[in-house]
């Protein structure tokens, strides 16, 4: 894939509490305008399932890549 396609994507998880924060690329390829998109979850096990879902699917990502 050329670097056109990987713009935007998710790059990177952060776990809080019953938080998780999704941190994506610049979806123009600047690094002024990343993207963190934040995912409050009803308690910590949901939270560690909504974790763990995204990091399956940015190892995923990571292959393809």
């Amino acid at each position: 894939m050329n670097a056109q396609m990987t713009k935007g994507l998710p790059r990177s998880l952060v776990k809080s509490g019953t938080m998780v924060e999704v941190w994506c690329s610049s979806p123009t390829g600047d690094s002024t305008d990343s993207h963190i998109f934040t995912i409050p979850c009803r308690d910590e096990a949901q939270a560690e399932q909504v974790f763990q879902a995204w990091s399956a699917m940015l190892d995923t990502l990571a292959t393809a890549y």
